[in-house]
């Protein structure tokens, strides 16, 4: 991933001269420029001579640690905003997390079956509860009398009344 300057917004009325911009090759003499380390969030096209492109990429600052009140026992879906630069694997976009104190599991699948790591909730933006079904274990067996054969016959025992079915 390229990081460069603007050094030529007179042909555009979105760059802005002497910005910092995430540039993404298409072709020899074009970027898609954008404001975020995502090729999916860029805001055009440009010719790469409007940019001064950094020798070395550069890794935008840790966002600041804020406190973050989340439901320990419920799901969120949220934005993954930055990661440290070992982590480039793992794309910037929406995951379902689980918060754990000042930390989330996060899952690319709503099943939670694809788990991605762990990472401090302060990595995350726009959290939105998800609602969950809960998927109930009993089991109803339901069948009419006229269906099945049977006798009722009842027979002390010990004192109780055992009823016999068949």
């Amino acid at each position: 991933m390229l990081q460069g300057v603007c050094i030529d917004d007179s042909q555009s009325a979105v760059l802005e001269k002497g910005k910092q911009y995430y540039l993404f090759p298409n072709g020899s003499k074009h970027f898609y420029v954008s404001n975020f380390p995502n090729k999916n969030a860029h805001t055009g096209c440009y010719q790469a001579d409007w940019f001064a492109v950094y020798e070395q990429e550069l890794w935008p600052e840790e966002p600041e640690v804020r406190e973050i009140e989340l439901d320990m026992e419920k799901l969120y879906k949220a934005s993954l905003i930055w990661r440290r630069k070992g982590y480039r694997s793992t794309e910037l976009k929406e995951y379902y997390i689980e918060p754990k104190e000042t930390h989330a599991y996060f899952f690319h699948d709503r099943e939670l079956k694809r788990c991605g790591g762990c990472y401090p909730l302060h990595w995350f933006s726009g959290f939105v509860e998800v609602e969950t079904e809960q998927i109930s274990d009993e089991i109803i067996l339901e069948f009419e009398e006229s269906d099945h054969d049977y006798t009722e016959d009842v027979q002390e025992f010990n004192g109780y009344e055992q009823l016999s079915l068949f």
